[in-house]
């Protein structure tokens, strides 16, 4: 297995009146007679900053595994995390000591949270070697049962992957703790089939509940409370399975019993279902909970209690809820505009923040350094981060781009950790090489932003933060289908945050985040075999072109056609069209179910709002003309 491609085992070099050129073209018929040449083979992982990667390399080349394991513990960087993934996946190791350098991957990889699918297959792939140890009889105080051990927790991990389910199934002798494995990947059908049968009410009453069975759930909460009076999950499940039996005395002195902002919670949804809405709106009130006092306010306007409603929506927007607070402050501006209170609109308005989407409503611009920054100085970086910039050029040269993109990485890394005054310095050098040399812009990006989250003003910061990724394909496809690159960059910022291996808790994959069914649906329409999700051309090219579909759809209305990329087009449209909403965009927002929804329309305009103002694009803004 050969870790480090070598493409290009020899640099040549020409010494030409007395300077070193590289030798790029040599003239077919030259017109006159050209001074003396030189010519040296130079081997460039003989020399800094590659000599690492060449001991690396000859060992490989001896394929000398023992030696290879005594030099891993004296790399560091990518390279030893380079090798330490070698080592785990090399035949020529026992799999006891394939499961330490598997240890060591994960000590040092650079963990995504979006990148479920890898993560996934990483453990699956650790649970199968850990087994292997196990089945060899691994040496040590803890022998094949703590390897056992180590596969399963490694399984666990790997759920709900196929390998995953097998290896439990395999390893697992209990059928309690199998039931609990499955249960905790919220594979409830599956947790119960391990039970067969067997009386469980901890794993039973969840699973139950989960799958809709609520006479079920609650006599296994019952159970579950029998053995272990005053379980607090238990009680909850005991309370909201009367709930959906729709037992509301029982479930009222439940929830009562509960207390706390459970209890309140549910006191108000079964005083709202029976039409005490008094009752119901102080319950909520009383949560001190911004999404159930949003659900009050919503039962005040029904009933026409706008003067109630206002009150209830500036007690979210004073409350500095990270997602409700703005849209409370903005909701409250509209009522009492309606109402002809100039002091009450004058007061949510000033609580609405001034980077969001209802200021831009109101006809505020975002502040956001506009023009090119100005260029980066490199001698500001710090001597470890140079370093890794000339590594990682050394690393092109030689045709290795994924290694000196892994450098590049890891120096990010330890640079986002240090807070010394050349960290900043560090951090953008190495995200502006990352993004402008190896189409790397999902860590790049996260880094950026982390300094702008910590008030950082610098342009470059900035653009780093709302990168144009992959310009090639995105430029091409917005093009080809009339969408603005902008709306495309704002749409895969928010969806995938630029990782092309993003797969979602709903299955959505890749940059623009599309689920199987509408992947395959964009296929039909473009009369096509379906393309692959996780090939950033493909993904942008059937987010362009969805978004154009959408745009079409609702006759050219942004607002529309992002939100319905994230609900579908059929409830945004059914809504807007609707009784409750009647066209009015105002009462779209307040009226759209999923506080995802809302959140998603909100951010997708402000990335597209801040990419005009970035990179000069149309300056159009969201300001009603009549405000």
């Amino acid at each position: 297995m050969s870790l480090l491609r070598r493409r290009g085992p020899l640099a040549l070099v020409t010494l030409l009146a007395g300077s070193a050129i590289a030798l790029l073209t040599w003239p077919a018929a030259p017109r006159v007679p050209l001074p003396p040449v030189h010519v040296a083979l130079v081997d460039p992982y003989g020399h800094p900053p590659l000599e690492d990667y060449g001991r690396v390399q000859a060992l490989l080349r001896t394929e000398d595994v023992g030696a290879l394991v005594a030099t891993a513990d004296e790399l560091d960087g990518y390279l030893a995390y380079r090798v330490a993934q070698l080592l785990a996946r090399s035949e020529a190791l026992p799999a006891a000591e394939r499961l330490v350098w598997f240890e060591r991957v994960l000590e040092l990889r650079i963990d995504d949270p979006l990148e479920r699918a890898a993560r996934r297959a990483l453990h699956a792939e650790i649970g199968a070697v850990a087994e292997a140890a196990a089945a060899a009889g691994a040496p040590g105080a803890a022998g094949a049962a703590g390897a056992d051990e180590r596969a399963l927790a490694a399984y666990r991990l790997a759920l709900p992957d196929q390998a995953a389910i097998d290896g439990i199934e395999r390893l697992e002798p209990d059928p309690y703790r199998r039931a609990n494995a499955f249960l905790q990947a919220n594979m409830v059908t599956r947790a119960l089939q391990a039970l067969d049968g067997r009386a469980a009410p901890s794993i039973e009453a969840p699973a139950l509940r989960a799958l809709g069975r609520h006479a079920e759930a609650l006599d296994a909460f019952r159970r579950w409370l029998a053995e272990a009076p005053g379980e607090r999950s238990a009680l909850e499940g005991e309370a909201w399975s009367l709930f959906s039996l729709e037992r509301w005395p029982e479930a009222d002195a439940a929830f009562a019993a509960l207390g706390g902002a459970t209890g309140a919670y549910g006191r108000g949804l079964i005083a709202a279902r029976q039409g005490r809405i008094d009752e119901a709106v102080a319950h909520m009130l009383a949560t001190g909970q911004a999404t159930r006092m949003w659900l009050a306010s919503g039962w005040l306007e029904a009933r026409d209690r706008f003067p109630e409603a206002i009150g209830v929506y500036l007690r979210i927007a004073e409350s500095g809820d990270r997602s409700l607070a703005d849209d409370a402050a903005y909701r409250a501006f509209v009522l009492a505009s309606r109402a002809g209170d100039a002091a009450t609109a004058a007061r949510a308005r000033a609580l609405l923040p001034a980077r969001s989407f209802f200021a831009l409503r109101l006809g505020a611009t975002l502040d956001v350094p506009a023009g090119a920054p100005a260029a980066s100085d490199p001698s500001a970086a710090s001597a470890t981060a140079r370093a890794a910039l000339e590594l990682a050029r050394a690393l092109m040269t030689v045709q290795d781009p994924e290694a000196a993109r892994g450098e590049l990485l890891f120096a990010l890394r330890e640079a986002s950790a240090r807070a010394d005054g050349e960290a900043r310095e560090d951090v953008i050098a190495l995200a502006e090489a990352l993004q402008a040399h190896h189409g790397e812009y999902r860590q790049s990006q996260r880094a950026a932003q982390a300094l702008l989250d910590a008030g950082d003003r610098d342009p470059r910061v900035w653009r780093l933060a709302y990168p144009r990724a992959y310009p090639e394909s995105v430029e091409v496809h917005a093009a080809a289908f009339g969408v603005e690159p902008e709306l495309v960059w704002a749409v895969m910022r928010q969806e995938s945050a630029f990782s092309p291996v993003a797969v979602s808790t709903s299955n959505a994959q890749g940059l623009m985040q599309v689920i199987p069914s509408t992947w395959a649906w964009l296929a039909e329409l473009q009369r096509e075999s379906a393309g692959d999700p996780f090939v950033p051309d493909d993904n942008v090219r059937y987010g362009a072109y969805y978004l154009r579909w959408l745009i079409d759809h609702f006759d050219g209305d942004l607002e529309l056609a992002i939100a319905s990329y994230n609900r579908g087009q059929g409830y945004i449209g059914r809504l807007f069209a609707g009784d409750l909403v009647g066209g009015d965009k105002d009462e779209l927002y307040r009226h759209i179910d999923a506080l995802e929804t809302r959140e998603y329309l909100q951010r997708v305009t402000l990335h597209l709002e801040t990419y005009r103002a970035l990179y000069g694009g149309d300056a159009t803004r969201l300001a009603d003309a009549e405000r």
